[in-house]
């Protein structure tokens, strides 16, 4: 199995997130890794709004670089994709700042993570993969359905944020469409 190694910043709503993108990419081969040393594949779920929180992102980004590049060294790849706020803010300055990142993917785009990953596997990585797109389609029916294998899981009725974040993650949705 491919290690996938998942860190949340911000919100309550970044670790539901980082949560549905581990199961999204489980059938893909990968299972959680405890931090990013070996890993196949490393994901920053960011948030925007925290002090000085791009370049706490850019910062971990270069410290991330450098065991891409160690294990490239020893034939091995490793993925990088950044998601959440500072991925829908930033977008192409990402890949402006550091070059070595794959992937990068936006709170409402998150779901077609799978296919983005497909998509470097089979070598379309051209300048990095972006996705920040706010589809019309329920992103809910996107999502694998709960496991079952642990004591708690989350379950999202609601998507967006009506406060801070709007511009980010777009206006609040509901499943009920209630509000």
């Amino acid at each position: 199995m491919k290690k996938l190694f998942i860190k949340s910043y911000g919100c309550q709503m970044n670790v539901y997130d980082s949560s549905k993108m581990a199961d999204l990419l489980e059938p893909l081969g990968f299972g959680t890794a405890e931090d990013y040393v070996d890993s196949d594949m490393v994901v920053l779920n960011t948030c925007h709004i925290r002090e000085k929180a791009s370049e706490k992102i850019y910062s971990e980004l270069g410290r991330i670089r450098q065991e891409k590049e160690r294990m490239k060294q020893s034939g091995r790849e490793m993925l990088i994709a950044v998601a959440g706020c500072v991925a829908q803010a930033e977008g192409h300055e990402i890949f402006a700042r550091a070059p070595f990142v794959d992937i990068v993917v936006g709170p409402q785009s998150y779901h077609r993570l799978p296919d983005l990953v497909k998509k470097v596997a089979n070598g379309k990585r051209a300048n990095g993969l972006i996705d920040l797109d706010f589809p019309e389609i329920s992103k809910f029916d996107s999502l694998p359905e709960p496991t079952g294998g642990a004591i708690s899981e989350f379950l999202s009725i609601q998507e967006g944020c009506d406060q801070f974040c709007t511009f980010l993650r777009g206006s609040l949705y509901s499943r009920c469409g209630i509000f």
